[in-house]
């Protein structure tokens, strides 16, 4: 992660950017839908980024690294269905719909370093909140 940038606002925008990527891909798809059989299985992980992305903000907002989790989920399904449907996409498509197949694996590379910029994100809260709980927990003791 950039370290000039504040955690909290680089995993809002990459919860930002996992909510416009998912309804590009929805909007793309739709249009699309004559040439693609198996097209629904992007519908149900769209939704699914969708609804990890708010929980990323959210979880943002309110310095909760347990809402990190939902996303990361939907981000690694979704990593693993670009990787796959590129493959397949590659041997059934032709038209428009085949210039889109060579940015699956990009677009699966960049949400790879999400992933991990995210979990590292998650395990720094994590360790802070250990850290406070061992804290209170020691004062508690005392008295």
């Amino acid at each position: 992660m950039c370290r000039s940038l504040k955690a909290e606002y680089v995993r809002m925008a990459i919860a930002g950017c996992s909510v416009m990527v998912s309804f590009l891909i929805l909007e793309f798809t739709w249009l699309e839908n004559d040439k693609c059989c198996e097209i629904s299985v992007w519908n149900h992980v769209c939704v699914l980024q969708i609804i990890g992305g708010i929980c990323l903000f959210v979880g943002s907002l309110k310095n909760n690294h347990w809402l990190f989790l939902p996303w990361m989920v939907a981000s690694i399904i979704l990593i693993y269905t670009l990787s796959y449907k590129s493959i397949l996409y590659l041997t059934h498509l032709e038209g428009r719909m085949l210039m889109m197949v060579p940015l699956l694996p990009f677009i699966a590379g960049i949400w790879s370093y999400f992933v991990y910029d995210v979990f590292q994100d998650f395990l720094q809260l994590q360790s802070e909140s250990i850290k406070i709980i061992s804290i209170m927990e020691s004062v508690r003791t005392e008295y």
